[in-house]
């Protein structure tokens, strides 16, 4: 299971101005604790809010080695709909326009593919600080021609298979720092699988308008992610798909 929720401890001690300790002294304090009763909101937030801060650990370092600045994206939590300045959202997205992550922390993503682990909502969080490194950092996207439909769903394809690729790297990161096991990692395949464009699950989706790619390809370049050491290892838009 994800070790993630073990530095909860920290968040509590930053936001009273107490003593930030270490990951092995949150888990020692987490092992000491007493069991939950059962899982709650305040749990999901909770490790929300540790994944968000191991990303921006991680996307901060990797910027400042590039000799830039980490912006970092807002997290903004809701449920079942929100007015965002990309329009309405439901689920998880991440808008462009002002930099906002926008997550229903009852990740009904995930509920429609039967899936509950921790890992799998760190990775779809993970996801989509992917898009705000996309949007901020200098990756290659290129723009497409207006009207040009067949070449914006191949870009969106790109895009969504780049931020799966992001979302391994920011693993590799986590998984080095001893916070993963085996299992989390299979546990993300298994997302990235269900979540394919070529399951019959997904056949709703408007492929008209946008893909995310295949099962095979979402954990492949995944998989390149989690091999990688910098965002151009994740370049969608020159590797085959």
């Amino acid at each position: 299971m994800v070790r993630l929720s073990l530095v909860t401890a920290s968040l509590l001690a930053i936001v009273t101005w107490l003593h930030v300790p270490t990951i092995s002294e949150a888990a020692e304090a987490a092992k000491a604790a007493p069991p939950a009763a059962n899982a709650s909101d305040d749990d999901v937030k909770h490790l929300l809010s540790v994944v968000l801060a191991e990303t921006e650990d991680f996307w901060g370092a990797t910027f400042k080695a590039g000799g830039s600045t980490y912006e970092e994206p807002k997290l903004v939590l809701f449920t079942g709909f929100i007015a965002t300045a990309c329009g309405p959202v439901s689920g998880t997205s991440y808008c462009a326009a002002d930099h906002r992550i926008y997550l229903d922390p009852a990740f009904p993503e995930l509920r429609d593919v039967g899936s509950t682990g921790d890992f799998a909502k760190a990775l779809i969080l993970a996801r989509e600080v992917g898009h705000h490194v996309q949007n901020i950092s200098e990756v290659p996207r290129p723009d497409v021609t207006d009207g040009n439909q067949q070449a914006a769903i191949i870009r969106s394809e790109r895009v969504e298979l780049q931020a799966d690729c992001l979302a391994g790297l920011w693993s590799r990161y986590v998984r080095d720092q001893h916070l993963l096991e085996d299992s989390d990692l299979t546990q993300a395949r298994g997302l990235l699988r269900a979540l394919g464009d070529d399951q019959p699950a997904n056949a709703s989706r408007n492929s008209t308008v946008r893909r995310y790619g295949t099962s095979e390809q979402r954990i492949r370049w995944f998989d390149r992610g989690l091999a990688g050491k910098a965002i151009a290892d994740c370049n969608t838009f020159a590797d085959p798909l």
